[in-house]
């Protein structure tokens, strides 16, 4: 298998990475990219690759479609309780951050997505 999923394949892990992401929103939690290439199951190789990917792609889909983005919520394990730095480049490319206090605009989005009621 290649870096990249087919499109039928990425449909699929993007309809359950929102919903693991959900999941762990309701329970007030950050989950590590690893936990998430494991829960999904994503195939090898490059299986981090392609999860950050889909975290991506989910942030900007929660992002254009103005709701909060649950991507927040995927943090890196080398550094603890923050995404790493593709997270930051992404939002800011989207408009969502300044890129001015990267661990001021985590912690807020993590407040608002804890506190948000979703259906």
């Amino acid at each position: 298998m290649t870096k990249r999923l087919e499109p039928e394949e990425q449909a699929r892990f993007l309809a359950a990475l929102a919903g693991l992401l959900e999941q762990a929103r309701r329970e007030r939690r950050t989950l590590t990219y690893l936990q998430i290439a494991d829960a999904l199951a994503m195939p090898g190789p490059h299986r981090i690759h392609k999860t950050t990917r889909l975290i991506e792609l989910l942030l900007k889909q929660e992002v254009t479609a103005g709701r909060l983005p649950r991507a927040a919520l995927a943090v890196s394990r080398a550094r603890p309780g923050r995404p790493a730095p593709g997270f930051f480049d992404r939002a800011r490319r989207l408009g969502l951050f300044d890129g001015q206090d990267s661990d001021a605009f985590h912690e807020g989005l993590l407040e608002r997505l804890f506190a948000a009621d979703r259906a």
